[in-house]
């Protein structure tokens, strides 16, 4: 009988283990990983770990005080190309929503608190390890995983874990959740983070009005101003929220915070929107304020590397391959592959299973998806390893 491809094989390993594959999914889900919850985080990982030491990785745990730990695993095989994956475990939701909402299927989707974003994602990455493994491939020189737990809150102790591992990798796969139509992930936009503080002068509002500068008025211009920046034909957002001032009703306020989120396309355009911010920031818009902006750009964007579109073509082909298609697109929202497309690495991200809903009590992903998308991913690693011009140094 005639040797099946290995594309055959992957496809078929991965829709026989749906069922493993879908435990291994509802167990992750049911598990409390808020990104601020230390204790439950560091036991969310003790399972992650073992189920990357199942997968013949070595396991070296980074642990911060206040945040989850980073899990880095690690394999070395006989080739030559430096593989990296990404997976973070830590959604969004408050302490105790996995009890009060558990893993459950309904019409061929998966729910769960983080289901899509990404413990799907996790799932599929360990099955494309999977799928590679069941057929003896070891033509890489290595296979580096992170699973992070505070990729939610801008990945501050793993970043530095993420960019190390980048530096030494030809090529990058993030396992996000694959868009509802399919699409993979292409390019995201820097994101930036800005406290806006204003200081006035507080006076009794009905007394000595005169004596006062508020700095809530003074604010007031500048969030208006800020509103200006938005430039939706170059991709620009900036969104000012969580405004503080005031204590009461009778009393000039003297202080006065927003937060202000920054979406940019590029690098290049950084430096433009800081410019603006800085300059809103020193405007004294009421006489006798004064105002400091802090914070900056903690996700660069996410911009194709020069082989990305090789990497891109490749997994185009791996898809046909396997009977599948999909489209590529970009989005305003941050991953860690930010952090690894601006140090030149080629990055497929959105490789999870496909799903939508994310960061909601609709979250959803289509179980059926997440075989395909293991496959997919397995075949692009094996190809990839086969060709020298994804080799950094080539």
């Amino acid at each position: 009988m005639e040797k099946p491809a290995v594309h055959d094989h992957f496809l078929r390993t991965a829709r026989c283990r749906i069922g493993e594959a879908t435990k291994l999914l509802e167990i992750l889900v049911n598990l409390d990983t808020c990104s601020r919850e230390t204790v439950a985080l560091d036991r969310a990982s003790r399972w992650i770990e073992d189920q990357l030491r199942a997968l013949d990785f070595d396991v070296e745990r980074a642990v911060s005080d206040s945040l989850g730990p980073t899990l880095i695993g690690r394999k070395s095989g006989r080739g030559k190309h430096r593989i990296l994956l990404l997976g973070h475990y830590d959604t969004v939701f408050e302490p105790g929503e996995p009890a009060r909402r558990p893993f459950k299927i309904k019409g061929g989707r998966g729910y769960g608190p983080g289901v899509a974003d990404m413990k799907g994602g996790v799932i599929t990455l360990w099955e494309a390890v999977r799928c590679l493994k069941d057929v003896g491939w070891d033509n890489a020189k290595s296979i580096t995983v992170i699973h992070n737990g505070d990729e939610e809150i801008t990945s501050l102790a793993s970043r530095q874990w993420i960019e190390a591992a980048a530096r030494v990798s030809d090529i990058c796969l993030v396992f996000e959740p694959g868009r509802p139509d399919g699409s993979i992930v292409v390019g995201r936009k820097g994101v930036g983070r800005f406290i806006l503080t204003v200081r006035g002068r507080t006076a009794h509002a009905g007394v000595s009005p005169q004596d006062g500068a508020s700095a809530v008025v003074s604010l007031a211009h500048k969030i208006l101003a800020l509103d200006s920046l938005n430039d939706l034909s170059r991709g620009v957002t900036v969104n000012t929220v969580v405004l503080r001032g005031g204590t009461r009703s009778n009393i000039i306020p003297d202080e006065a915070v927003a937060e202000i989120d920054v979406r940019i396309p590029t690098m290049a355009m950084a430096d433009v929107v800081l410019s603006a911010l800085e300059g809103i920031a020193s405007e004294e818009h009421v006489q006798g304020t004064r105002a400091a902006l802090s914070g900056g750009i903690h996700r660069p964007p996410f911009e194709p590397a020069p082989k990305g579109p090789a990497l891109v073509a490749l997994a185009r082909e791996a898809a046909s391959a396997l009977g599948v298609c999909f489209n590529t697109t970009t989005t305003g929202g941050g991953s860690d592959g930010n952090f690894v497309s601006a140090l030149g690495v080629p990055v497929l991200d959105g490789m999870g299973a496909i799903g939508a809903g994310y960061h909601t009590p609709e979250e959803f992903i289509e179980l059926s998806t997440l075989p395909e998308r293991a496959a997919l991913a397995a075949l692009v690693i094996y190809s990839a390893c086969q060709r020298d011009e994804f080799l950094r140094n080539s």
